[in-house]
């Protein structure tokens, strides 16, 4: 197998199983616990626990003319995740836990024997993602009021002290994850070159759904 070495030491390879997970993404150093009831991939998440550790979270590329009779498209770039564990909760469905680890793009995408989807991926646009930010440049304030508008809109009631603790990093990431955009704002996201965009583009996501009083995922651009 072939690999992708970082000047810190890290290891990552160049060759993923794809998980395809529609309307979430992953984002470097955080979880996402994903469902799985496909038999190819129930059949394999043993062996991908045990041998290959990695996975690539990505997203299904669907839209108006999406046919169920055609493979499914998926988009360029994704997330490369750590198996952390795997939990089977009920006959033929598991759960796959998995921490992110560093963005990616696809350069080559293939189906193995067991009908599993591969990549062949490189990470050298988004080499950000394995360094530990904690304060990046942006406007902060602005995003937690921003924040506190819509929660109150909604009637949400926040943990203000868990999200005034965290790192400036960590807010975006987790924002991008948990927010309701649409699955095309979502990836949007994820593929930002740096947080401080990451930043920039949530907030105005925020901001503009408190103008038009819906969530995050029905606005319209």
């Amino acid at each position: 197998m072939d690999f992708f070495y970082h000047e810190s030491g890290l290891r990552l390879p160049k060759s993923v199983f794809l998980l395809p997970v529609f309307g979430a993404i992953l984002m470097p150093r955080a979880r996402l616990p994903i469902p799985i009831f496909e038999d190819d991939y129930l059949h394999l998440a043993p062996d991908m626990a045990k041998e290959a550790v990695y996975v690539g979270v990505i997203q299904p590329n669907i839209d108006e003319n999406f046919n169920i009779k055609n493979p499914i498209t998926l988009f360029s770039s994704g997330t490369l995740g750590r198996i952390t564990d795997i939990v089977e909760v009920e006959d033929k469905r598991m759960i796959v836990n998995v921490t992110g680890v560093c963005r990616f793009d696809i350069e080559e995408e293939y189906v193995t024997e067991n009908g599993c989807r591969k990549a062949v991926v490189g990470y050298e646009r988004y080499l950000q993602d394995l360094q530990e930010l904690k304060d990046i440049d942006f406007d902060r304030g602005r995003l937690l009021e921003a924040l506190d508008n819509y929660f109150y809109k909604h009637d949400l009631t926040p943990n203000w002290d868990e999200i005034n603790d965290a790192t400036d990093a960590r807010l975006i990431s987790a924002l991008t994850m948990v927010c309701p955009f649409n699955p095309r704002e979502k990836q949007a996201l994820l593929e930002m070159p740096s947080i401080e965009l990451q930043s920039e583009m949530i907030t105005r996501l925020i901001e503009f759904a408190n103008f038009e009083g819906v969530s995050p995922s029905l606005t319209r651009h």
